[in-house]
């Protein structure tokens, strides 16, 4: 035979074969109102795999006739990571029929359960925080960073502390306190602004009377008085609007989930 022919006959038969290889068994359903995949509210309900810690689905595969393997993905942080469990097929009809005697899960539930599943939309969390707020963050190390949220970019907060810019990543982070939104009270800025602008003028006709200076100096002291005061009323409205504003607080492992919902 030609070797070309062999060699192209040979190459053939690998590429049938492969594929073969390459197959982990047909996808079966665990029951007909689940489907092919458990999705994280059912296996909550169900209590499939309730030692797995930020579940988010699951599929199962018939391997051969006394095999049936699950490939379970859970979120470490952001990342999508993937565990293998094995069944015989008593097991997996053992575990079918358990499923089957309890009643079928409700949208109601789903929504109930669904809060508590913050961690699979950590990044629609972070992504949403509005910039130039405050933070609170809290690190693998058991330490907290705090500062202005600045941005959200590449699984990293960069944080205005007061002496330095920090990048904190995602997969360093237990947990951020934050606030969805800030209170706007408009008819208040008059207020502080005019308490302000008060505050700065007494402080400077005290420096007056101290100092004794001349009658343009003195005018011209009450006048940045008031002039700081007022900026000081800005910075005061905005940082009052911010306390009084609700917290947030988003925990990205299991432990910090915990000690937030409890």
């Amino acid at each position: 035979m030609n070797p070309w022919k062999r060699l192209f006959k040979s190459l053939l038969i690998i590429g049938m074969i492969l594929p073969l290889w390459g197959q982990k068994g047909e996808i079966v359903q665990l029951t007909k109102h689940i489907g092919f995949t458990l999705d994280a509210e059912e296996n909550q309900y169900y209590q499939v795999y309730p030692e797995i810690a930020n579940f988010e689905s699951a599929q199962f595969f018939e391997i051969n006739n006394n095999r049936i393997e699950s490939r379970v993905s859970f979120v470490e942080y952001t990342r999508v990571k993937i565990s293998k469990r094995a069944y015989t097929q008593r097991e997996f009809i053992g575990l079918q029929m358990r499923i089957k005697q309890l009643p079928k899960i409700t949208e109601e539930i789903r929504e109930s359960f669904r809060k508590n599943l913050t961690y699979l939309r950590t990044k629609d969390v972070l992504t949403n925080i509005p910039t130039g707020q405050y933070v609170s963050v809290k690190h693998q190390n058991g330490k907290w960073v705090r500062g202005t949220l600045l941005s959200y970019k590449k699984e990293r907060l960069l944080l205005q502390t007061p002496f330095a810019i920090k990048s904190v990543p995602i997969t360093k982070m237990e947990r951020i306190n934050y606030r969805e939104n800030i209170i706007q009270r408009p008819e208040w800025k008059l207020h502080f602004f005019g308490v302000a602008a008060l505050l700065g003028l007494g402080l400077m006709e005290s420096w007056n009377r101290q100092t004794s200076p001349a009658w343009g100096s003195m005018w011209h002291n009450r006048f940045l008085g008031a002039i700081f005061g007022l900026i000081a009323g800005a910075e005061v409205y905005d940082t009052s609007m911010i306390l009084i504003s609700k917290k947030s607080q988003f925990g990205l492992t299991p432990a910090e989930l915990e000690k937030i919902n409890h």
